[in-house]
């Protein structure tokens, strides 16, 4: 068992590698899903291993085993674990479901805030204040400022951007992804782009929803020179980190060649089931070391 964190690991890494040349390649669609799919394999790649190891080291002990009614013959085979090894996976799982809790309950308590919201919803605020809030039946928070800062066709590009998170259920995304890194640390860059990801992907429905990227841009680039106020992790925003990218991903769209993507998007897809099926195998092969109740 020296080696059953290198698959998951080497999925974390491949995930945080993908993160940052995948949206180069793929449309933001296929970038989000495929980049919150890794995320979660990945998750659960390095959460069979900690249970492997937490479970290979209380194989070693004959009173646990005893009571668990395991074969003695796993006692000192090759899937066994040392102790301490298997103390630190237990740590690890704690460490996992607690940051994985702390994670829901906030965004829980964010969204709350807003359960009441049906449709549109305006708030007497300065600001930036414009955001999506998921639920049932969910809507759309515009803020006073925002709404005198913007002409009519800007109003509009901004609503579009919205109903598009709500239309197109980002939230699963952004939340899914943010669940699993808090779980696995490693994986939070991963889950910034996923999260950047959404935002383009709601940028190019907006887009042909008002006819003219130009004006998307526009609107994004005028909303970002505004004093910016802070949007809680579990509302989608409008404006978020790196509109510069956002601005520039719509009046300059790059278009890879289409074995270009699908080369990325493959390759990706290849390094998480690659890294799963090993994963997987290990834990095969140890259950089959275990005698049957």
């Amino acid at each position: 068992m020296n080696l059953l964190l290198l698959a998951p690991v080497s999925l974390a890494l491949a995930g945080m590698s993908a993160g940052w040349f995948v949206p180069r390649y793929l449309r933001p669609k296929l970038a989000t899903q495929l980049l919150t799919g890794a995320i979660v394999v990945t998750t659960i790649a390095v959460l069979a291993a900690l249970v492997q190891l937490a479970v290979g080291a209380a194989s070693e002990v004959p009173p646990v085993a005893d009571v668990l009614g395991w074969c003695r013959a796993i006692y000192h085979g090759e899937h066994g674990a040392a102790p301490i090894v298997g103390l630190l996976a237990v740590g690890g799982l704690a460490l996992m479901a607690t940051g994985a809790w702390h994670h829901h309950r906030k965004i829980r308590r964010e969204l709350a805030v807003f359960a009441e919201v049906d449709g549109i919803e305006l708030v007497d605020l300065d600001g930036p204040i414009a955001f999506a809030v998921p639920g049932d039946p969910g809507g759309v928070v515009l803020g006073t400022g925002l709404l005198e800062h913007l002409d009519g066709e800007q109003r509009c590009a901004v609503l579009a951007h919205e109903n598009a998170h709500l239309a197109l259920r980002h939230h699963r995304y952004v939340h899914t992804a943010g669940l699993c890194a808090a779980a696995v640390p490693l994986l939070r860059p991963l889950a910034a782009q996923v999260s950047f990801m959404t935002e383009r992907w709601a940028d190019e429905v907006a887009a042909e929803a008002v006819g003219s990227r130009q004006v998307l841009a526009a609107t994004i680039a005028r909303v970002a020179l505004m004093p910016y106020g802070r949007v809680d992790a579990a509302l989608l925003g409008f404006v978020e980190h790196r509109t510069v990218d956002r601005v520039d991903a719509l009046l300059n769209p790059r278009r890879s060649p289409f074995l270009v993507a699908a080369g990325a998007a493959l390759a990706v897809a290849a390094a998480v089931a690659i890294g799963s099926v090993v994963q997987l195998h290990h834990l095969v092969e140890f259950v089959a070391h275990i005698c049957p109740v």
